[in-house]
């Protein structure tokens, strides 16, 4: 397992070859999958070659295999879980493959589109024609009488309600009688109205009927007849086009079912061999030679030359450097363990680490799910967001795509079976099986669900909780700064570190409710242990707390006012911004460990609302058997809640909409408040982001699967 915890050092690879091995030097690096081009061409300003015929050819089989499969509805993106082995070694051969399958596919599939759009169209004639003759059918109106004769004009519309008598008034007019006008109120208001006037009056009426908002109907051509005859007539032939468009669907899903997986073989092949040839710009080309150059992690130099002596042979120079502009250009690559992949993308959804910063991954794969335990803790629930995690890995494992937005559900299945566990183990705690509290005993006795004091210690374990997440970035801050030889800022962040446990401890370990009492000549002073103390009190009273030989006033000045001071001295050195931070940490100091009260108030609520659908009228109830583990009792032979003492049970109804309700809604803001602890109260004390992810060339196969070299040559006849 990599432990490092800072980005990863970066340095650039110089490549050269001949020319005659640039696929080979290509694909090496592809198979390497950790080498980011540095774009060399164009700092030297050099213009860009010209792609070749099969080049060409490669972008417009491309689009061609696209239109296809956007035709037959197969998305390219999602596992198929069917992998075909295609042989790439030459640019040709991944042509030959896509050639092969558009012309076994392509004119038919063109032919069905061609088709169902002729019949698609001819559907809405249909519908247009048919939704005129209904329209006429209250006039009784044939409509191949509307339109222009030698003699008269006629059209047919609606009117606007109320202007009926204005349009008849107006046309009046015009036509000094000679005209002829039928209307029908129709029941969505407005009147169907047929008017004929001679044709030479055409334009004046034309003009009347605009001003009026007369909504003509579009008549189409070869309508003929009753409107009657002309509905029924249209519906038929809907109904013939409708059986013809799923004949011709019925045909693509045929060939997407025979040809779907070798068209997405030959796709993904041809978008591999497009990434390729994209990454020539990157290439400075001589008359014999190439040279690319490209940033990777320090360490892998001896993987990257001996896959590429392995494909390219002794044609080849590889050299490295690290230069002066790494430590501003490099981008940042971070490497962890494939279940800690989830943390990683929240951490990344916050900012890149910065080339200085340290990656935050390996500590908050642990301390998100924690926290999450504490806030969403209940073993029945925990054990369903653990089985939904396995599940998503499941899925994973098989190639299986759950969509975009389940899909998180995916990307997240180790992160989601961790937060189970660590919720499971909150719920042995503190006594809650789906919501329901007569089941389990609190396996930590300070939170017995007859203690009345319950809540009180709940909020001081959140804050305990909260010290120790702060201190750990603070302590992160001072390795960073140590490490990168930052005298000034490490001097800050060993004095915040100072003051901020002397705060706490002055807290509970002389007073939280009277800061007079810091200042006291006379008496001790308990050192504050974390977690361990939780329930028996502050200061002396507390018999977890070592007792200190040296009075509160003398402590309050070598743990809150020394350190306070050289931290301020410190920060304004740095000027403006030092004074800046030192505000932001004397005042987060206290903000931001308060904030970490929302771990009991989150918990609270979920006891509260759980306990709503507990008390719903119960359809029965399931008990169960004492349970003991190592000698530990889990299930009791009697509970004994406020409320509640008998033998274990649960209320099935109560249990059951409660975890679908609350499990859902707790759920989803015990995860929200729980990124908001890590990216506010948290990074806000080491992590800066701001950097440029690493972004090698690489490529995923969804599709497809190389044929290795010995796979070629055992094909080969032997003569």
């Amino acid at each position: 397992m990599n432990l490092r915890m800072s980005p990863q050092e970066m340095i650039v690879a110089k490549v050269v070859s001949h020319k005659d091995f640039e696929r080979q030097v290509l694909k090496s690096i592809e198979e390497f999958a950790l080498f980011e081009f540095i774009d060399v061409r164009r700092q030297a300003g050099i213009v860009d070659v010209k792609r070749t015929r099969e080049e060409e050819t490669v972008y417009s089989a491309l689009e061609r295999l696209t239109k296809i499969l956007e035709s037959l509805e197969i998305d390219n993106t999602k596992r198929t879980g069917v992998y075909t082995e295609v042989e790439d070694t030459t640019l040709q051969n991944s042509l030959t493959l896509a050639a092969e399958v558009i012309s076994a596919v392509e004119a038919e599939v063109l032919d069905i589109d061609s088709k169902a759009t002729i019949a698609r169209l001819e559907m809405e004639r249909q519908r247009g024609i048919a939704d005129v003759a209904m329209s006429l059918k209250p006039l009784g109106i044939d409509p191949s009488f509307i339109g222009t004769t030698d003699f008269t004009f006629t059209t047919a519309g609606i009117i606007p309600s109320g202007r009926e008598s204005e349009l008849e008034w107006s046309i009046n007019q015009v036509t000094e009688g000679a005209f002829t006008i039928g209307r029908l109120p129709l029941k969505r208001g407005g009147s169907a109205c047929v008017i004929t006037v001679p044709v030479e009056l055409k334009d004046a009426v034309e003009r009347i009927l605009s001003a009026m908002q007369f909504e003509a109907f579009a008549i189409p051509e070869d309508s003929a007849g009753q409107p009657e005859k002309i509905v029924t007539d249209a519906e038929n032939q809907i109904a013939e086009l409708k059986q013809e468009v799923e004949q011709l669907e019925i045909s693509k899903e045929h060939i997407a079912l025979e040809w779907g997986s070798r068209i997405l073989a030959a796709w993904e092949t041809l978008d591999i061999e497009r990434r390729r040839i994209d990454k020539k710009s990157f290439i400075v080309y001589t008359e014999q030679s190439i040279k690319m150059w490209g940033w990777i992690p320090e360490g892998k130099e001896a993987e990257l030359e001996s896959i590429l002596h392995a494909n390219v042979g002794p044609a080849l120079e590889v050299t490295f450097d690290k230069p002066d502009f790494a430590e501003v250009e490099a981008p940042t690559y971070i490497s962890n363990p494939s279940f800690m992949k989830p943390t990683e993308d929240v951490v990344k959804a916050f900012g890149i680490p910065s080339r200085h910063d340290l990656d935050p991954t390996k500590f908050m794969a642990l301390s998100f799910p924690i926290i999450f335990g504490l806030v969403f803790s209940d073993v029945g629930q925990g054990f369903l967001i653990l089985l939904i995690g396995y599940a998503a890995l499941r899925a994973n494992k098989k190639g299986q795509d759950w969509g975009s937005i389940l899909g998180y559900v995916q990307n997240g299945a180790q992160g989601l079976m961790l937060m189970g566990i660590f919720a499971m183990i909150g719920g042995f705690l503190f006594g809650s099986f789906f919501g329901a509290e007569t089941v389990i005993e609190p396996l930590w006795p300070i939170f017995a669900h007859t203690d009345p004091n319950r809540a009180t210690h709940m909020l001081k374990l959140s804050i305990e909780v909260g010290v120790i997440h702060i201190s750990l970035g603070i302590i992160l801050s001072l390795y960073n700064e140590l490490k990168h030889k930052h005298r000034r800022k490490a001097l800050i962040a060993v004095s915040y570190l100072w003051l901020y446990l002397g705060f706490i401890n002055l807290l509970f370990g002389v007073s939280y409710n009277s800061i007079g009492s810091w200042f006291s000549a006379t008496g001790t002073v308990s050192l504050w242990l974390p977690i361990i103390g939780i329930g028996y009190g502050t200061g002396s009273h507390n018999p977890f707390y070592p007792v200190l030989p040296i009075a509160p006033m003398m402590f309050t000045l070598l743990m809150f006012v020394i350190p306070l001071v050289i931290m301020m001295i410190a920060s304004f050195l740095g000027k403006m911004d030092g004074i800046v931070y030192f505000l932001e940490y004397v005042i987060g100091m206290i903000s931001h460990t308060v904030s970490y009260a929302r771990i009991f108030a989150l918990n609270t609520v979920h006891i509260i609302l759980s306990s709503v659908f507990i008390i719903l009228p119960e359809l029965f109830f399931i008990y169960f058997p004492p349970l003991s583990l190592f000698g530990v009792e889990i299930i009791p032979h009697e509970v004994h809640t406020l409320h509640y003492s008998g033998v274990p049970r649960m209320p099935f109804l109560g249990a059951a909409i409660g975890t679908l309700i609350v499990g859902i809604l707790e759920g989803l803001l015990g995860f929200m408040h729980t990124l908001r602890l890590h990216f506010v109260e948290w990074f806000s004390k080491f992590y800066h982001a701001g950097g440029v992810e690493f972004q090698p060339f690489r490529v995923k196969r969804l599709h497809t699967a190389k044929i290795t070299p010995q796979a070629i040559a055992s094909n080969i006849p032997v003569s």
